[in-house]
């Protein structure tokens, strides 16, 4: 089943009917009555198309796709090379990540400081409107909030980078910084924009925050596991904790299934992503389920948004010979 007539489009043929829960979601993988290798390939041969942006979902909603194979390869990465103190590389993430990676908001911060941002809020959009954004206390005003709360965290929690004798993982200094602000700043569940936080900081930082540590996925990387391994979707499944050392510990067999599944995916012969495995597979199986799901007619791709608010105009996620070792200068 497709939906488009692009001979570049990935093609799922042989897809089964399922069941759809009560919340629209299927209950069972498209692709239940393939063999476990053939959902393996097929997972991967979107992989491999993600950068060629041939395919019609792929090329056109930019806003649903919005990273390259290698996350690493993002303009944030490269503008962030100029800014060599902790405080500020903490501050200027922050923001990035709670405004839902807006471009024109981060670049604004940096080029023009508070009163820049401040005067650019007056009539503009401070933050992406097409991803999760719940995570707010009731009452909010977020365009207060981006001038004032990430500044106040950076100061309060800068000095956590500075010192040590590793660097922390991902799910570690997430954790670090969610608790910060729900002690400090009134949040109740902070964790997905201090996930991001913590793989922006790893992507452009991996002295301070190792970028190849696990990063513990979201409801979309587990419905798009439940697609390439089928079984139980394990979301909410799987106990875990952070050891003293960082490390990732499942506390239950969920979670040393989920282990192995992302293992499997990581070491497989037709895996084209090269760098950052777990954190890239993490990403991508949360963008597989998206593309089989819109070409099942079970979402439908997310209203646009202007390109300029996620990237800078000459930054392309068509990955060329030119540009396929670096994002944006």
């Amino acid at each position: 089943m497709h939906l488009f007539d692009n001979e570049q489009d990935i093609k799922y043929e042989d897809t089964q009917t399922v069941v759809l829960n009560k919340k629209g979601k299927p209950e069972e993988s498209w692709m239940k009555d393939w063999s476990q290798e053939d959902r393996f390939e097929k997972f991967f041969e979107f992989c491999h198309k993600f950068d060629e942006r041939e395919d019609t979902l792929l090329k056109s909603d930019y806003q649903i796709f919005s990273h390259r194979l290698h996350w690493h390869q993002h303009p944030f990465c490269d503008i962030m090379q100029d800014v060599d103190d902790n405080l500020h590389r903490m501050w200027y993430t922050l923001v990035f990540s709670f405004s839902n990676e807006h471009w024109l908001t981060l670049t604004t911060l940096i080029k023009n400081g508070v009163e820049g941002l401040q005067k650019r809020f007056i009539s503009n959009r401070h933050a992406r409107n097409d991803l999760f954004q719940i995570y707010y206390p009731k009452g909010t005003n977020v365009k207060e909030w981006l001038v004032e709360g990430p500044k106040k965290a950076a100061e309060d929690m800068h000095h956590i980078l500075e010192g040590r004798n590793r660097p922390y993982t991902m799910m570690e200094l997430a954790k670090k910084m969610a608790t910060y602000f729900a002690e400090n700043q009134g949040f109740r569940n902070p964790m997905y924009p201090c996930k991001n936080f913590a793989r922006y900081i790893a992507m452009a930082y991996p002295h301070i925050c190792d970028p190849e540590s696990v990063l513990f996925g979201g409801t979309g990387h587990f419905d798009g596991m439940h697609q390439i391994f089928g079984g139980k979707n394990l979301m909410s499944k799987v106990k875990y904790d952070i050891n003293e050392f960082g490390l990732f510990t499942p506390l239950n067999k969920y979670g040393i299934i989920w282990m192995e599944q992302m293992q499997m995916l990581a070491e497989h012969k037709s895996n084209p992503i090269k760098e950052q495995k777990w954190l890239n597979i993490e990403d991508k199986t949360c963008f597989f389920y998206k593309h089989i799901a819109i070409n099942h007619s079970v979402k439908s791709p997310t209203k646009r948004i202007p390109y300029e608010w996620i990237f800078p105009r000459d930054f392309s996620l068509k990955v060329t010979n030119e540009n396929n070792s670096k994002s944006y200068h």
